[in-house]
């Protein structure tokens, strides 16, 4: 590390050997959000790069959270793709996430990625002083990742605030591993299972905590007129890492249900009318009732249907369990150890 000259920008870099490169400097900051969030959910990045527009996702380690970053080029301060070229790689997110943990002083970010003879991921920083870093991380090639799920079978769609619904899972005892949403005719409710509340502490075992929002404090709530209502039980973990992202992005926030044992799909909005460089996707496996899982029904093709599934509450052997909702192509993603 040391002072150095000025980053050289891109148009000198012709020779060099990077299939991809972009710089970030006044989307720094939500760059670095993006993957605070991406490693509080899974422990590896999946970067895409096809037609001028990069895509960052992960999926957590039960294989019930998948979150996307779709990043258009005017999000950066320069972008160059090789022409005809795509790029599909995976890297450790505890490696590249402390590069950007501490982003106040540096004024542009280059990434660049060299695929060939030599793979690597280089991260190199401009400070406001003057100062230069630069990182090199390996990366490893692979297929991508895709989430198995239908925004049209979801007829039941609201858009709130993040800091609304932040603000009710607030009152839930910390630790807490699954909440149920119910999006009902007249309000939406949280609440939570105290038969299977997911509690390291025992003293909270058998407290039940519930809330409503009546639907003039949301956006938007559209329940689906032909139903009495659906309730869905998922992770709380994630759900709370990605409405504070939502927050911080100044975005509202839009979730999809169709019924239980089905996705949650997550996306978010720009508050105004002028639209954003990016999106956020994400799905959120929910939890089914094991009773009502026949043998067609074995997501994992294995017996016996009653074991502990990887999204199992700390407490034992639970009385549920969860689809499993992503693959990676072309061989499925990884099943059940």
């Amino acid at each position: 590390l040391g002072p150095g000259p000025a980053a050289p920008r891109f148009s000198t870099m012709a020779s060099d050997p990077f299939t991809l490169q972009f710089c970030v400097d006044d989307n720094l900051r939500i760059f670095a959000r993006m993957l605070a969030c991406l490693d509080r959910v899974g422990k590896d990045l999946y970067l895409e790069a096809s037609g001028g527009q990069v895509s960052l996702r992960t999926l957590n380690a039960a294989q019930s959270a998948f979150v996307k970053f779709h990043l258009r080029p005017d999000f950066f301060a320069e972008f160059v793709l090789e022409p005809n070229a795509s790029l599909s790689m995976k890297v450790y997110l505890k490696n590249l996430v402390p590069i950007f943990r501490s982003v106040a002083g540096v004024s542009k970010v280059w990434v660049q990625v060299a695929s060939g003879e030599e793979n690597y991921l280089r991260v190199q920083q401009e400070c406001s002083s003057g100062l230069r870093k630069k990182f090199d991380l390996a990366f490893e090639e692979v297929t991508m990742i895709n989430a198995v799920y239908s925004p049209d079978s979801c007829l039941n769609c609201l858009t709130a605030d993040p800091m609304t619904l932040l603000a009710c899972l607030n009152n839930f005892p910390p630790g807490l591993a699954e909440v149920t949403l119910s999006a009902g005719a007249d309000a939406l409710t949280l609440r939570n299972d105290p038969d299977n509340i997911g509690l390291d502490d025992q003293k909270d075992v058998g407290l039940r905590t519930e809330l409503s929002i009546s639907p003039e404090n949301l956006h938007a709530y559209m329940p689906n007129p032909a139903s009495s209502g659906v309730s869905v039980t998922f992770s709380l973990r994630e759900f709370k890492a990605l409405l504070s992202l939502v927050k911080e992005l100044e975005h509202r926030v839009t979730l999809r249900l169709e019924a239980a044992g089905q996705p949650i799909l997550l996306s978010s909005e720009p508050r105004s009318q002028t639209g954003a460089p990016f999106s956020v996707e994400s799905v959120l496996a929910t939890v089914v009732e094991a009773a009502s899982l026949g043998d067609e029904d074995d997501m994992f093709g294995d017996e016996p249907a009653d074991e502990p599934m990887p999204f199992a509450p700390h407490g034992g052997a639970p009385p549920q369990q969860q689809q499993q909702l992503f693959c990676a192509q072309p061989p499925p993603f990884a099943s059940r150890a």
